[in-house]
Order: structure tokens, then sequence, then C-alpha cells
């Protein structure tokens, strides 16, 4: 605790944003001066919500820029709005003036060595001390839980952060009593503590089965860890963030009103194509990761690499469904597998020997070159999102069955096979699900396509086609 705190005009954080955002009356206006102490997230909330109701506004941080917690986005904005910052200072104690907080005392600060959290400790430098005069004072430099309540209770221990100390499984030293959150991890995000949250909840329903715990903490910790099995090789180099729309400063000022304006759409667009390594449609399901994480192969020796220590393949957009990407292949040839011996287009290889084999297409030229019937059954089977397939617009072509002669020249043209004649005239696309097939007869009489039957893309157990007779007149009214 520092000394004063409890003088009228200190107000702590989120008090003060709760009473603001309720509505209630707050002791900041215009031309007053306000000191907030802090640099995360909820210092800069107190700040910038202060700026807006008219004050003159000063943060006060014990470490360096650097070591803020909060976004630097935010801290950049601040600065544009006009809030002071101080750096390297730590307060000692609040002023009182007039049977109220007039200023706070604070000392310089020099960095020394790392703590618990990995950033240098703030050490005092001694006859550095000064005085910052304020009308209202809002430390905003972190909270702890309370956790009188646990005095009663035996063999729930605590940190000396007072947090509480948990096994793997959330659960405390004392059976059937579970922590998360805040109160066990020290203060995080929601997002942190809702996960925590969800854990607990399989934790205990594991508990209440009877299962073991030691176990169970075991299997959560081998869920949760997440080896660095991304960026070995970048996709391509590093776009630019496109810049959200802004609400000039000049126009925040006594103003709460939105400063972010939403991107327009082709801005959107370009930020949302901009490669982020998260292409991969097995992220957070992916076969090759869960079998690291039961082989504890965790560390990437590749991260980071001199380029002579892995291949460095382009990523092939040549084939119009199917995406590939080499630096992710592990030779497993399950693509090879399926393709030559489920769907028949042996369109997959090896090539080369040792560390330089890879899995390609025959004399390594584009899938597309290939008898690739654009199945997709590759991609589904690569553990490793080695091969994807390939996002596109797709369009609708509207048949005209009336003008429809049979010449079966669209059957010839296609060059991906979608278009075909059996015992039936077939328009269909060759999908794992089968293909639709439309009698002639059907298509002689019928003014909207509709489908008669499936057939499974195999063959076997497929229905017998329906009898082909003559077709009739078509039937304008039908």
């Amino acid at each position: 605790r520092v000394p004063g705190e409890d003088l009228p005009g200190v107000i702590e954080a989120i008090n003060y944003l709760r009473m603001n955002s309720e509505g209630n009356p707050v002791p900041v206006g215009k031309g007053q001066k306000v000191v907030v102490i802090g640099g995360g997230f909820t210092t800069f909330d107190c700040a910038r919500t202060s700026r807006r109701l008219g004050a003159d506004v000063t943060v006060v941080y014990r470490r360096s820029r650097k070591e803020m917690g909060a976004h630097y986005s935010e801290v950049d904005d601040a600065e544009h709005e006009g809030i002071r910052l101080e750096f390297f200072a730590a307060p000692v104690r609040f002023v009182e003036k007039n049977g109220r907080v007039g200023g706070v005392e604070f000392q310089r600060m020099a960095l020394g060595e790392p703590d618990a959290s990995g950033r240098r400790r703030p050490v005092p430098v001694e006859g550095s001390n000064f005085v910052i005069e304020c009308d209202t004072a809002i430390p905003a430099i972190g909270q702890v839980p309370n956790l009188d309540f646990f005095e009663r209770e035996q063999g729930v221990r605590k940190t000396k952060r007072e947090t509480v100390i948990t096994n793997g499984a959330l659960m405390t030293d004392r059976p059937g009593v579970f922590a998360g959150g805040d109160v066990q991890m020290g203060a995080r995000t929601v997002i942190e503590c809702v996960a925590q949250g969800k854990l607990a909840a399989k934790a205990i329903d594991r508990y209440l089965a009877g299962d073991d715990m030691a176990r169970v903490a075991e299997e959560i910790a081998e869920e949760e860890a997440v080896p660095e099995l991304i960026d070995i090789v970048p996709y391509k180099p590093e776009e630019p963030q496109v810049r959200m729309p802004m609400l000039p400063f000049k126009e925040r000022e006594l103003s709460f009103q939105l400063i972010e304006n939403g991107y327009d759409k082709n801005a959107a667009e370009k930020e949302a194509a901009r490669c982020l390594q998260c292409v991969c449609p097995d992220v957070g399901r992916c076969h090759l990761q869960r079998l690291s994480l039961e082989h504890g192969l965790t560390d990437n020796r590749f991260h980071r690499a001199e380029p002579v220590d892995y291949h460095d393949y382009e990523y092939d957009f040549s084939h119009d469904f199917i995406l590939r990407d080499l630096n992710k292949c592990i030779n497993c040839t399950q693509c090879v597998r399926i393709c030559r011996d489920v769907i028949g287009a042996n369109c997959y290889g090896l090539m080369g020997v040792g560390y330089d084999s890879i899995v390609t297409t025959p004399w390594n030229v584009s899938l597309k070159y290939t008898d690739c019937v654009s199945c997709g059954a590759c991609a589904e089977t690569c553990p490793t999102g080695a091969l994807m397939m390939r996002e596109r617009d797709l369009q609708t072509y509207e048949l005209d069955i009336v003008r429809c002669i049979y010449c079966g020249d669209c059957v010839e043209v296609c060059p991906h096979g979608a278009l075909g004649e059996t015992p039936n005239f077939e328009m269909s696309t060759y999908a794992r699900f089968g293909r639709t097939v439309l009698a002639k007869e059907e298509l002689a009489v019928a003014r909207t396509w509709k489908p008669s039957e499936d057939i499974p893309l195999d063959g076997h157990n497929a229905p017998r086609p329906p009898e082909i007779r003559p077709p009739g007149p078509p039937r304008w009214g039908a």
C-alpha cells in the first residue's frame, strides 16, 4: 500500500471506470489535473476517459515504454490525444492538500535484473524524489484476489502473490476444491479465464466420475501444450497491415464518439487476404501436431535456421482446385496411396533420395497436367496441410434444356470431366459424394433441371438406370 491511498480524490481504476460508464458523477472535469499510475490497458482506459472529460492527464509508469503491458497502438494514440507519459517513476506517497489529494510523490527508478515475469526489475534511485500536482489520482497498478475466506478451509494453499495453488487439473490440495482464472493465474484476459473455466469443468467431471486426478492433470497438460510447428519457412513476404480509419485526434476531445470508423469493402478484403500462416484447414486438429506432442517433439530445430539447413519450396498455385506446399510435406505417402489405390489416378509418387526426397507428381510437373480428377481425396487425407483444397469463387451455369440436341460437344470439351455420357445423359461434378444423373426423357420434358438418382462414384451397388424410351414432345406447361 502507498501512504495516502485513503485520501479523497484517490480513486481505484476499476471503480472509476464503472462510475463513468454507469453515468455516475466522477471527480474529473475540464481543466483539472489527473495522474494515472500504471502501464496496462486499464491505465490507458482511465487516462483516455479522463482526457475526454476535459482533464489534463499524466500517466506515470515505473518501467520503460517497452515494458508497458498495454498495446503499443493504444500508447501511441494516448500520446496523440495529448496525454503525457512519465517513465521510470514509482509512487512513494499521495500528498495531502486542503483535506484531499493534491499531488503524488514519485521516486525515479532504474532497471535492474529481470524478475519472475521476465521484465527487468525497477530499482529505486536514492535522492530522486519529485512531486506531480493533481486534483485526482487513479492507481491502476494491478489487483489481487481476496482470499480471506480460505482461512477457514484446510488444505488450500496460497502463493506469495495471493493466488491459489493447484495442480494441472486445477484442483487444490484439498480434494474436490478447484480454482481457476485470476484467482489461480493472477491478472489475465477474459479469454484465458474462460479457457481455464472449460478445463476446470472437464476436470470436475472426471473427478466426480472417480478418475485418477494425477492422470487427468497429465492428459490436460498434453492437450494444452503447443509446439512451434509454424513458420519453418514463411509462405510469402510479410505484408503491411491495412490501417484502420480513425477519428481525427482533435475530434476526440470532450467526446466519447467511436474512434474506429471501420474498413470499407476494398480495405477489408485486402486486410483479410494477408497471410497469417493459418491457412491450413487442420489448424487446431493437426495430426502432425498431435504426433509431435505424443513423442515429445516440441522443439523446432529448423526455426529461424540458415537457408542451407532446410528446403525452401515454392507454394504451388498452378492447379485450379488443389494447393501444394511441399514445405509441410513429411513424406508419409498417404496421398500417394489414396490417389493410386482408391481413386486410380496415380498422380503422386516419391522422387529423390534421402533428405532430398519429396512426394510430387510424375516428372515433377504441375498437378494440372496429370490425370487428376480434382476429387480432393489427397487434400482430405493429408495430415499436415501440404495439400489443401483451394478457395475459389464458384459460378452457377444455367442449362437451356429445351435447346439441347445431345451433340456431346460439351462432354468432349470439358477439361475436368464434369460432364459425361452414360446410359443416361449425365450432368454433374465428379465429387466424392456421387454423381447426379438426369435421364434423357427427363431432359426432353422438364423445364427445370431435376436429378433422378445418385450413383456412387465407385459404381458398386449402383441402381439400375431407368429404361430409356423415345422422348415425347416437350410439355411447355410442365
